[in-house]
């Protein structure tokens, strides 16, 4: 079976809106994003077409940095969204390593527990490079598909505060 992979935040959802309420004033990561995360549920759907034809035909994995503290109400974004899916892999609630790294754990995890094959890979998309890198080393078609060019791993400068 043919399989699509698509980040979540910055590729289906648009989170732009609320990267502002991430709390640079926190170093626990989990209250860093408490409310960012928490806001989730009012994001707009965007690049349906990520995902309305390639899910009609292929899996669909949805390989997200963000805590599964937050699934239920992920579960229920994406099913009142109409974001059809097939696997929803997320962080562990203590898990903080970079997006790359993590996301690399998450498809090796895919490729054990669920027979991922990664040469039927139709294409994996994410917004970071850093990790759409990490899949093309992992031999997986990947290709940078972003909503908007705000980080939200980066604080922002004074600057522009």
């Amino acid at each position: 079976m043919k399989t699509v992979i698509l980040d979540l935040d910055n590729c289906i959802a648009d989170d732009a809106w609320r990267i502002p309420s991430i709390d640079w004033s926190q170093s626990d990561m989990m209250g860093r994003y408490h409310d960012y995360h928490s806001l989730a549920a009012f994001d707009k759907v965007a690049n349906t077409d990520l995902f309305e034809e390639l899910s009609a035909e292929n899996r669909l994995i949805i390989m997200t940095a963000r805590p599964v503290l937050y699934r239920a109400a992920t579960e229920h974004w994406l099913d009142t969204n109409g974001v059809g899916y097939d696997i929803l892999m997320m962080r562990s609630n203590a898990d903080h390593r970079a997006s790359a790294e993590l996301k690399e754990s998450q498809l090796h995890r895919a490729i054990l527990d669920f027979g991922l094959i990664t040469n039927e890979v139709i294409c994996a998309y994410d917004d970071r490079p850093d990790v759409v890198a990490m899949y093309r080393r992992n031999l997986v078609n990947a290709e940078v598909r972003a909503i908007h060019s705000i980080c939200a791993y980066t604080k922002p400068s004074e600057e522009t505060v």
